[in-house]
């Protein structure tokens, strides 16, 4: 199977995320299985979805998204020129306390847990997070 690629903008809008993100699923189940194809828009998501919501985006910034589906993983690359956040240092949510969970802190949790790797780093005044599942 040859790698297919995928590149997409997506304003910083909830609704037109979780749509994106709905789409980004269905184009991984293709090749990849119902599984991978939900971690794919999970992880979407979540990640988009804290661009919008704690990144401090200017009106007409756009979020960029690679997609790259090969034979062994698939590869999401999302660009955004939010304020600097690097989801590593995030520590993982006391799973035990309900009460803070419900606060919200699961998004980073979630996407460490079902990625293989993830590659962080900021320059040109752009965070670049790549997502390996």
């Amino acid at each position: 199977m040859a790698k297919e690629n995928y590149s997409f903008t997506v304003e910083p809008d909830l609704y037109k995320i979780d749509a994106f993100s709905a789409k980004v699923s269905e184009i991984v189940k293709r090749t990849k299985g119902n599984e991978t194809g939900f971690r794919a828009g999970l992880i979407v998501i979540e990640a988009c979805s804290n661009i919008v919501k704690h990144g401090e985006l200017k009106e007409d910034d756009l979020i960029s998204v690679n997609l790259e589906v090969g034979e062994e993983a698939v590869t999401i690359t999302i660009e955004d020129a939010s304020t600097k956040f690097n989801p590593l240092e995030v520590d993982d949510p006391n799973l035990e306390n309900i009460e803070l969970l419900q606060k919200g802190g699961m998004g980073v949790y979630l996407i460490k847990r079902f990625s293989k790797r993830i590659d962080y780093r900021y320059e040109n005044g752009k965070n670049l997070l790549k997502i390996i599942i």
